[in-house]
Formats: structure tokens, sequence, C-alpha cells
């Protein structure tokens, strides 16, 4: 398009120009509700949450039905076909009617990568961990409503999410879901892969056996403490990878022997039944 260097009007929608510290024209940005629109020649970037589009929230349940629709009244409102569109980031996630901090005691690493803090007012809220193609969080949505939309919600809402940072991610491999366009995303067969995708990255995250202490000997006391310590295992994984290998079989014995999963499989089964509902509505 023809350079404009002042604000106009496109398709219902006020475009304003912004211009690096040279002078030069970069961008048109505009804005959608929530969702913030780019042009840079011809090409027109969308970005921020779907749901919030169509709900106002990422809160609430958000079924597939809804996706449909809101994909649906997107296309009457930008200016080109949204389903033709290419993916290139993508977030999913879910809420549980759960209280965060419980939940996020547990959590050890993920890859062996340690979790950073999530930090709202100061005051850690979830924990996050960056990866090269995607990133994994858990955090305290009723908190995260509060400080950044002033709601006070009436119950305690965990959310986990996963960004996914390089679309590339989905689309190799054995378990290829196959996103490329919009018109991926509300296929039925790739939405529940999506699904199910979700679930795998919250099942690897590595988290803190229960296990009654009373009914180890030292030795598994120490094996249990160094295995909570991720800085402390992953210089034992570089600097003794024999030792490693061998403390590991150990370690995935003694929980496999001790531990109470009561909580964490009332966790993910949560998780599963959230996110089962998406798919059947």
């Amino acid at each position: 398009m023809e350079e404009v260097k002042e604000p106009f009007e496109w398709y219902g929608l006020l475009w304003k120009p912004k211009f690096n510290k040279f002078g030069y024209l970069t961008v048109y940005n505009s804005e959608l509700k929530n969702l913030k629109l780019f042009l840079r020649g011809n090409e027109l970037t969308v970005v921020n949450s779907l749901q919030k589009f169509y709900k106002g929230n990422n809160y609430e349940a958000f079924s597939y039905t809804q996706v449909v629709e809101a994909f649906e009244k997107l296309n009457k409102l930008l200016p080109f076909n949204i389903y033709e569109a290419a993916v290139k980031k993508i977030a999913v996630g879910t809420v549980i009617q759960e209280d965060a901090e419980p939940i996020l005691n547990t959590w050890i690493s993920y890859s062996n990568k340690k979790a950073f803090p999530m930090l709202s007012r100061n005051k850690m809220y979830g924990l996050k961990y960056f990866l090269t193609e995607y990133d994994v969080k858990g955090y305290n949505k009723t908190t995260e409503v509060k400080n950044h939309n002033n709601i006070n919600l009436n119950s305690q809402l965990f959310r986990f999410e996963v960004e996914v940072k390089r679309i590339i991610n989905l689309n190799r491999g054995k378990n290829n879901i196959g996103i490329y366009t919009v018109e991926d995303l509300i296929n039925p067969i790739k939405y529940q892969k999506l699904a199910h995708y979700l679930i795998d990255k919250y099942s690897k995250i590595q988290k803190k056996p229960t296990i009654n202490l009373n009914e180890t000997s030292l030795k598994e006391k120490r094996l249990i403490a160094t295995f909570k310590d991720i800085e402390v295992l992953n210089s034992i994984k570089k600097q003794h990878p024999d030792s490693y290998k061998k403390d590991k079989r150990e370690y995935n014995h003694l929980t496999y022997k001790l531990n109470d999963n009561t909580f964490q499989n009332s966790i993910i089964n949560k998780i599963k039944q959230q996110i089962q509902y998406s798919i059947n509505n």
C-alpha cells in the first residue's frame, strides 16, 4: 500500500503510523478490542488472546464451538481471509479451580531447567520455564486478574499454559499436529491433538514426590534431597554422568515404590476434564 504518514481509517479501524528515530515509517498500528494489529507493507499481523477477544477474559471455559465462532467473527472484521493466514506462534492453556500455590510448590524443573518466578506487584504468583521453541508456565489466575484487571473472582483458579514460539515444534516428528494456517486451528482432530499436547507438557514437569520420609533410609533421604535441587543435580549430571545414571535409576525406583500420587493425579485429572469439556462443547 502507499505510504501514509498520518492516521487513517481502513475497514472501520484507526491505523496509526509509527516511525523510527530517523523518521522512517516502520509500521502501522491498530487495535480490535484486545487484539493488536500491525501492518508492514502487505503483511498484517494479529496478536493477543482469541479468548479475550471473544469472551473478554481467559479464566472461563473456552469451548471448541466458541473458538470456531470467534474466528468467524474475526474473519468478518479483518480485511483478508483469516482462515488462510499463517500461524507463526500460538499459546494454548486451560484453567482449573484449584489453589495455585500447592501446585507450584511441587514443581522442580522442566527438561533440567529451573523455573523463573512470575511477579506482580513484587510478589510471585506463578512459575515459567523458558525453552528454545516453547515456554511453559503456571500461575494463580485469581491473583493475575485482580492485579491486572481489578476484578475479584470468587474462587481460586490455576492456569496452565504453553506458549509455542516456533510453530515448527508442532509440525515435526511422530507427534506432528500440522498447524500451518488458522484453518488448521479449527480442524477437530488437530484441536484434540493440541489439547493432548498441553497435557503432555504438564506431565513432563518434574515434580517433588510426596514421600513419607520416616519410611526411608538416610541414603534415600540424601537422594531425594539431591533430586529436589536442580542446580546440584545438573552439576552431578555434567561432572559425574555415570553416578547420575545410577542415582537416577535408584531415585525412579524409590519414587515408584513410595510416592503418594494422590494430589498430582487429582490435578492432572482436573486439567484433562477441563480440556475434554472444551473438545466436546
